[in-house]
């Protein structure tokens, strides 16, 4: 006997017969029967354990023809079932058609008063629409069930943004509705060429995103690479549209985002009349915005609503902020360890007293307070909101003095500290900011082994690794390089709107204007 059989013999649970599990690859074939028994006995079997699977068996006519109505308890408008369906089938059905044998074609046109409805054969597509909250008709000497649009569960309203605040412009926010958030977007284009295509991902899950783009806009072409990146995706289940950026990214092995995630439907729109695409996951409040290029992320929601000049400072201000957050720590080192010259002479005598009793050296004490921040930003997040914030301020504060009274860390270590995590807030982009955090560490290395030429090092495999990404066809520095005069309009600075005539040239629209030039508009009305 072999040494593996032993030990399974020996160690191995026992069990009597393997638990009976279903997939859809397994009835993917199986056709309605014409007994309404069977059907509701395979449905039993396939839903073993569904406790809340409601199975409604009722007769009408003369003939006692049975009918059988299945949904999923809470998943659907009680209101549309009992008034619109059960009441038409047992009552107004019941009475016009007494003795006749009804056919599932007159019920469905001449007896339902619902919307969204459709014969279905197999049952795979019964089943799916029945745990997507629809509900199920079956009818003896019927090889078809019918699918009834009935969704009804509850859901979270739209609200203002959590996550991306602004002072200007709309206040709404996706939820995890996609129906909702749809709308959303189709309100704000009221063009016949937005396009919105369904699509599922999930072996089990089955889990519904909408590919959004706008037709005869977006490059031609992309719209089908992304469906085919989409189908590609072999997994179990998704929960949140950030999985499904996970496996669609073109660079698996990067710390910077490659998509946009953003709550905000103006966003998205103003994204899609660029010639941008937008992915929508059912369950997921935010919506995936690509391609995207590195200036993207530094773009604020309400940059656009401002006037330019002031926006063009802030976005300045905004670039300024993403390097000091990643490089500001490192940066302190370098100085202090192996450049002292640089410091004004009156400043190097104030480091160096403050220092002389410090038992740390100046990248132990960098490392601690990083760490500190670090801890402090995690608890704010996970804590309730209500005393999240405090928590992170009272904190900080207490901590760092306590830390300065104790002798353990220089003054100007907790302002270079706290002056980093105050950049990092100004970056619009969460990933984003979650890129610098994770910068810090190495641009710390860099700088207490190397100095400044282990910074600038550094920064030159940092920027060589950001100009090796792309987005869908689109590098992460598209807007920069190649230099396009057209595209530096809305880069680091942004022109005026009048200005901004075409649609970003790296996108490659299909249309590449969008507006008329005041020239343009005077012939046409003169004409």
């Amino acid at each position: 006997m072999k040494l593996t059989n032993i030990i399974k013999n020996l160690f191995g649970r026992k069990q009597d017969s393997e638990p009976e599990v279903y997939e859809y690859k397994e009835f993917i074939k199986k056709y309605v029967s014409r007994k309404v028994s069977e059907n509701k006995e395979y449905l039993q079997k396939i839903l073993k354990g569904g406790e809340d699977i409601i199975y409604r068996e009722f007769s009408i006519g003369e003939k006692k023809q049975q009918l059988l109505l299945v949904y999923v308890d809470g998943m659907v408008d009680k209101t549309l079932l009992n008034e619109q369906i059960l009441k038409s089938l047992m009552v107004d059905l019941r009475r016009s058609t007494y003795g006749e044998i009804v056919s599932i074609e007159s019920v469905k046109n001449r007896c339902l008063s619902v919307s969204e409805i459709k014969e279905v054969e197999t049952f795979d597509k019964l089943v799916l629409g029945l745990l997507s909250g629809d509900t199920l008709v079956f009818m003896d000497g019927e090889p078809h069930g019918l699918v009834i649009g009935s969704k009804g569960w509850d859901s979270r309203g739209v609200a203002e943004p959590t996550t991306e605040k602004n002072v200007k412009g709309p206040k709404d926010c996706f939820v995890e509705t996609l129906r909702s958030n749809t709308v959303l977007i189709r309100r704000r284009i009221r063009d016949p060429n937005l396009a919105i295509e369904m699509l599922e991902v999930g072996r089990r899950t089955k889990t519904d995103v909408a590919l959004v783009y706008l037709k005869g806009v977006i490059k031609e072409g992309l719209a089908e690479e992304v469906k085919q990146k989409i189908k590609k995706v072999d997994i179990d289940g998704i929960i949140d549209s950030g999985q499904l950026e996970q496996l669609i990214a073109a660079k698996k092995w990067t710390i910077f985002p490659q998509t946009v995630s953003t709550e905000r439907p103006d966003k998205i729109v103003a994204g899609i009349l660029e010639g941008r695409f937008a992915i929508i996951v059912d369950g997921s409040p935010f919506v995936l915005l690509a391609p995207a290029g590195f200036a993207d992320y530094l773009d604020a929601p309400d940059d656009y609503y401002e006037n330019p000049m002031v926006t063009s400072i802030l976005r300045i201000t905004r670039y300024l902020s993403f390097f000091l957050s990643a490089s500001l720590p490192g940066i302190y080192i370098a100085m202090v360890n192996l450049h002292p010259g640089m410091f004004p002479p009156k400043l190097v005598i104030s480091i160096v007293a403050t220092r002389g009793a410090l038992p740390f050296p100046t990248y132990i004490e960098m490392f601690i307070m990083e760490s500190v921040l670090e801890v402090m930003q995690e608890a704010g997040i996970r804590l309730p909101q209500s005393i999240g914030q405090t928590v992170s301020i009272v904190g900080g504060i207490v901590i760092g003095q306590a830390a300065v009274e104790a002798g353990l860390v220089s003054p100007i270590v907790v302002i270079i500290v706290s002056l980093t995590a105050i950049t990092s807030f100004t970056l619009p982009s969460y990933g984003l900011n979650l890129a610098c955090r994770a910068l810090r560490l190495p641009f710390m290395v860099a700088g207490a082994t190397l100095g400044f030429f282990g910074i600038i090092a550094f920064s030159i495999m940092v920027l060589t690794h950001m100009a090796s990404l792309d987005s869908f066809g689109v590098g992460y520095f598209e807007g920069f390089s190649p230099y396009r005069i057209g595209s530096l309009k809305d880069a680091i600075v942004q022109a005026p709107l009048s200005l901004m005539r075409s649609r970003p040239e790296f996108l490659k629209p299909q249309d590449t204007q969008r507006q008329k030039s005041v020239k343009s508009s005077k012939e046409d009305g003169n004409e």
